[in-house]
C-alpha cells in the first residue's frame, strides 16, 4: 500500500505546486528522494515552500522526506517535523486526501489508531476509488474499536 500511495504523491508534487521555483525546487526534491538522499530532498522541499508558501504538494513530500529519514534514523523529532508537515498540507488544502493518508498512516505506525480513522475516513470520502480502499477501511475498523 505505502509504495503505491508514494508514487502517487511524489506524481502529484510535482505537478500540484504553483510556480516556477516551487515546481523546479520539487522536481529537484523528486530525484534526491528516489536517491534516498533525504536530507537533500528536505532542503529542496523547504526551498519549495519558500517559494510558493501556500504549496500543500511541497508539505506533504516534505513529510514523506521525513518519514523515510525516521525510518532509517529513529530521532522522535523526525516522526514530530514528518506529522507537522502532513498536518499543514492538510490546513492548506483540506481536501488533500494523500497527506490526509500520509498523516493516518503516522499515527498508526505509531499505536493512535484512534486519531488515524478520522484521517482515513475522509480520504476515502474524497477518494473513494482508491485503490487501497480495502486495506484502509480496516485500518479504520481497527482505529473505531479502539477505546
Amino acid at each position: 500500500m505505502c509504495r503505491f500511495i508514494l508514487i502517487a504523491m511524489l506524481l502529484a508534487a510535482i505537478l500540484g505546486c504553483g510556480g516556477d521555483g516551487a515546481d523546479k525546487y520539487m522536481q529537484e526534491g523528486f530525484v534526491y528522494f528516489q536517491q534516498q538522499k533525504y536530507d537533500e530532498a528536505i532542503v529542496s522541499y523547504e526551498k519549495a515552500i519558500k517559494a510558493e508558501p501556500r504549496a500543500a504538494a511541497a508539505y506533504n513530500m516534505l513529510g514523506m522526506a521525513y518519514r523515510f529519514k525516521y525510518n532509517r534514523l529513529g530521532a522522535p523529532e523526525l516522526r514530530q517535523r514528518e506529522m507537522a508537515a502532513f498536518q499543514k498540507a492538510i490546513e492548506i488544502d483540506p481536501k488533500n486526501w494523500g497527506a490526509m493518508i500520509n498523516l493516518g498512516t503516522t499515527y498508526y505506525a505509531d499505536g493512535q489508531k484512534g486519531k488515524a480513522a478520522p484521517l482515513f475516513k475522509k480520504a476515502l470520502e474524497l477518494k473513494p476509488d482508491h485503490p487501497e480502499k480495502a486495506e484502509i477501511e480496516k485500518m479504520i475498523a481497527a482505529g473505531e474499536s479502539k477505546p
